[in-house]
């Protein structure tokens, strides 16, 4: 997996056609093992859904579990802890919590969660990644900074969608 990254890393700056087909092919591939990565936790989260109270702070420890995983699956760097500390950011903006602890809405909650955040953070790295160099990469600091901020506009893109859609629907009563 790792000679992957490496290989699509190298090929980002090559000018060539047939080194950007390579590029795009071994992205593509990298993100179908992420959205993998995301069902399986996805289905994780459901399970453990149905257990009230409890399920709340296991249903945030499979996200951070998938984060390392996404990063695993990506290649990249990060600093010990970095997984909560996402995780931590993310939540700060989410209602869901409640949602979490009811046994039957919790499993649509938990798998809403898992499936915005998981798709979030691999559409951020998947940018972090194609628009980096090699050495850009290989920094860590460079790597969260890089990524919190690209989280930062899905969000925001994401937030401006919501409201969009919501004032469509006033404009339909």
């Amino acid at each position: 997996m790792k000679c992957l990254v490496k290989i699509a890393r190298r090929a980002m700056h090559v000018k060539s056609n047939q080194a950007r087909q390579r590029k795009v092919y071994i992205m593509n591939q990298i993100c179908e093992k992420a959205q993998k990565c995301i069902k399986t936790h996805t289905r994780q989260a459901i399970a453990v859904s149905f257990i009230p109270l409890v399920s709340v702070p296991i249903v945030y420890m499979v996200c951070a579990k998938m984060i390392t995983k996404l990063d695993k699956i990506f290649g990249i760097p990060t600093a010990k802890g970095w997984d909560s500390e996402i995780v931590g950011d993310i939540m700060a903006g989410i209602i869901a919590a409640p949602v979490l602890a009811i046994p039957l809405l919790g499993a649509g909650a938990a798998a809403a969660y898992i499936k915005s955040v998981g798709g979030s953070y691999a559409q951020a790295v998947t940018e972090v990644v194609s628009t980096s160099t090699p050495q850009e990469l290989n920094d860590v600091t460079f790597v969260a900074y890089r990524v919190k901020e690209e989280l930062k506009k899905i969000y925001a893109k994401q937030r401006e969608n919501r409201l969009e859609r919501i004032n469509n629907r006033k404009i339909k009563i």
